[in-house]
């Protein structure tokens, strides 16, 4: 059986969401009521992030200073990745988070080049961050999280999603073996409506998974 591991970053990875925290302490203005809109359907994630990191003044450098003691990476991360890597299996971080940060605490965890990284690209102007998200294979998919799900079912592959959040929601119901965070926005979504489920606080849990069932 051909698996493939689609892992979300912000809160599934780290214990705290990066782009939030970037938010809370760089953007001006009320960027959260972006959120207010995607959380009822009005717009896309892409374009919730889109225009909250147009509204960021900071650069690369402001950025990772400020994250570089508050971000920690949950349990056994590494080794599931390593784990993918020896048995074959594509790892693929899907997330909505800057990629910048993401790829800078790859390296200082020595993950980078464990994963594959599949996130919107981040250019620094005077008019903010400008984010360029992943185009979709299929038009018909919510987002780019969910397309990539779908793409990796239509090639034949059964699908392993870890995730946490509403962005996460559209990519977790296709997924064949879900796994959320426990407490998680999403742990609660998926309850809710009754989406088969697996509550994790550490990855050694998804490892244990993979051997025994997928």
């Amino acid at each position: 059986m051909s698996l493939v591991v689609l892992c979300d970053f912000d809160g599934t990875i780290t214990t705290v969401d990066t782009a939030e925290f970037v938010l809370n302490r760089f953007a001006w203005g009320d960027w959260q009521r972006f959120d207010r809109q995607f959380e009822k359907g009005k717009i896309t994630i892409e374009e919730c992030l889109t225009k909250q990191f147009s509204r960021v003044n900071a650069s690369e450098e402001q950025i990772l200073e400020e994250l570089k003691d508050v971000v920690i990476f949950r349990p056994n991360f590494k080794k599931l990745a390593e784990y993918c890597q020896s048995n074959g299996i594509p790892f693929m971080i899907v997330s909505a988070g800057l990629d910048i940060v993401i790829n800078h605490f790859l390296e200082i965890n020595k993950c980078q080049n464990l994963v594959e990284v599949y996130a919107a690209k981040t250019a620094f102007s005077a008019d903010g961050i400008r984010l360029t998200f992943p185009q979709l294979f299929d038009k018909s998919s919510a987002n780019f999280k969910h397309d990539v799900v779908r793409k990796h079912k239509n090639e034949g592959r059964k699908v392993v999603y870890i995730g946490d959040g509403l962005a996460d929601y559209d990519a977790a119901k296709d997924a064949d073996y879900l796994f959320v965070i426990e407490g998680s926005r999403l742990a609660k979504l998926c309850k809710s409506h009754g989406i088969p489920c697996k509550n994790i606080t550490d990855f050694q849990e998804v490892i244990e998974s993979i051997r025994k069932s997928c």
